[in-house]
């Protein structure tokens, strides 16, 4: 439950900094990225490895880039809704990843997630303190729905 409504201005920057993330993710752009996180910000991959600081979140990134099947695809971030406090708040969302291989011509969903974002408010405006990520899949997300058989 969220215990502060957020000012509309602080939601638009907010969600222009995560706009702005998978952006500099799926455009290459490793110094847009690294520059979106606090000094000692950190990213959680869906593996559990996190990277953390300016390094360790370009290291991460560049990995990314330099695997030759991530080229051409593309991040989508919905459904996010935000709680905290003036100036910290944690985003929860929904990602997938598309792909298109243009020479083949095929287009498919390539994953499915979701994130916990922590935001805060600096000198230089929203920046992620960090970005966890998880899968959805049938077997990993946070379902705490009855079990089944």
């Amino acid at each position: 439950m969220q215990g502060h409504v957020i000012s509309v201005d602080d939601r638009m920057a907010i969600y222009d900094l995560l706009g702005r993330y998978v952006w500099a993710l799926d455009s290459g752009d490793a110094d847009g990225f690294v520059n979106l996180f606090t000094p000692n910000g950190s990213f959680v991959d869906t593996r559990g490895n996190r990277h953390g600081g300016p390094e360790g979140l370009r290291k991460a990134v560049m990995g990314y880039f330099n695997d030759p099947d991530f080229r051409g695809r593309q991040h989508l971030v919905t459904h996010l809704f935000v709680e905290g406090e003036p100036g910290r708040y944690t985003v929860t969302s929904y990602w997938t990843v598309i792909k298109w291989w243009f020479e083949r011509n095929e287009k498919a969903v390539f994953s499915t997630g979701w994130s916990k974002d922590t935001c805060v408010k600096t000198t230089d405006g929203w920046k992620i303190e960090e970005r966890a990520l998880g899968w959805w899949t049938d077997q990993h997300c946070p379902w705490v729905g009855p079990p089944t058989k």
